[in-house]
């Protein structure tokens, strides 16, 4: 059993199915991703009677780990051992031979999860060439969230386009547990169906905070006031508060503007349409721009929003800003002087944008 990275981590899974174990297990990557991988063996080595004990290195010391492995089983002969904060053993080379020796009998199995993990370390080693070694941060960024969800759809009997799959996780963001959660949620609400749409994502799908950001004003742009007044609908019957979407749409216009300065001598930025190249060109050129202090607006911005938004500002000439501008600020005086009805206030400034995306 050597690497088992990308797709081919599923067969692991049917290995287990058929109660065919590697004495190691060596996950590398992000913590919750590990994990969740790691889990999902278990889990099917549990329903066949197995028992698993889990420990976090943080809390225990190694010698209580290596009395884990050699203590006789309680309920039946495979005990798997599963480990997070792995990377703490990376500091006790001395250690591995006496958590190997344990291995050989083939009534406990070892489960490391760890974010990073030295090569030239026993452990390694001796998952590379006797156990299954299995790095989860070979890709990174989307790619490994679309290689991630292409797995996933393969695996339950889905299907999705492309583009239906990139707009899922622009709204779920890159965090991997938010991913997951969302995704099972997907997978709920699709049922029986064999090919998951645009649709299915939107009826279940809770966008991640960061991309609340940019989702409204990303709809009103595109799709015109009516749509972005659908997607207020929403946001306001889950109980967002209307200062709080207020306070998302000038953010939204703000950071659209920065990125309007920053692409003003970079037409190459804006005709880019390869999201790797775009990443790297990105970031080279917000240090450029303020090698000092970098606008807060745009330090945490996720690189794929700028990448989706920035479509728009080939059509958004500036002085199209100013208006936009006045317009929010008597948005502003609507809800707070004026106690406007929030939905009535925001589709006015709707569609003041929309007849501004017409004037210029």
């Amino acid at each position: 059993m050597p690497v088992f990275a990308g797709s081919h981590f599923r067969r692991l899974l049917d290995l287990a199915r058929r109660d065919r174990l590697a004495p190691l297990y060596l996950f590398i990557g992000d913590p919750q991703e590990t994990l969740e991988k790691a889990g999902r063996i278990v889990r099917i080595q549990e329903e066949k009677g197995a028992l698993c004990e889990r420990v976090d290195l943080e809390e225990i010391p190694l010698d209580d780990l290596h009395s884990l492995l050699v203590s006789p089983g309680l309920f039946g002969p495979r005990r798997l051992v599963m480990v997070r904060k792995a990377e703490i053993l990376a500091q006790h080379k001395d250690r591995a031979s006496s958590l190997l020796e344990p291995l050989g009998s083939g009534m406990v199995h070892l489960f490391l999860l760890a974010s990073r993990f030295p090569e030239d370390h026993p452990l390694y080693t001796f998952a590379l060439e006797k156990g299954a070694l299995v790095p989860l941060h070979l890709q990174k960024g989307r790619a490994r969230f679309l290689a991630e969800m292409a797995e996933r759809l393969s695996a339950e009997g889905y299907t999705m386009d492309r583009q239906v799959a990139e707009y899922f996780l622009s709204l779920v963001g890159e965090d991997y547990a938010h991913f997951r959660n969302e995704l099972e949620k997907v997978f709920l609400y699709a049922g029986e169906k064999e090919r998951i749409e645009k649709e299915d994502v939107e009826a279940v799908v809770t966008p991640a905070p960061e991309t609340y950001s940019y989702l409204l004003g990303d709809t009103l742009l595109e799709e015109g006031a009516e749509a972005a007044r659908g997607l207020l609908r929403r946001l306001l019957d889950q109980g967002d508060p209307p200062l709080v979407i207020l306070a998302i749409l000038e953010n939204y216009f703000k950071r659209l503007w920065l990125l309007a300065y920053l692409f003003r001598d970079r037409e190459d930025l804006l005709r880019e349409t390869r999201f790797e190249v775009f990443q790297k060109a990105y970031a080279q050129a917000v240090r450029e721009t303020w090698p000092e202090r970098v606008p807060s607006l745009l330090e945490r911005f996720p690189p794929y929003a700028a990448f989706r938004i920035k479509r728009h500002l080939s059509g958004l000439p500036a002085g199209f800003f100013p208006e936009v501008f006045k317009a929010l600020y008597e948005l502003d005086v609507s809800l707070k002087r004026d106690f406007m009805a929030p939905e009535r206030a925001f589709y006015r400034f709707f569609l003041r944008v929309q007849e501004l995306g017409k004037k210029f």
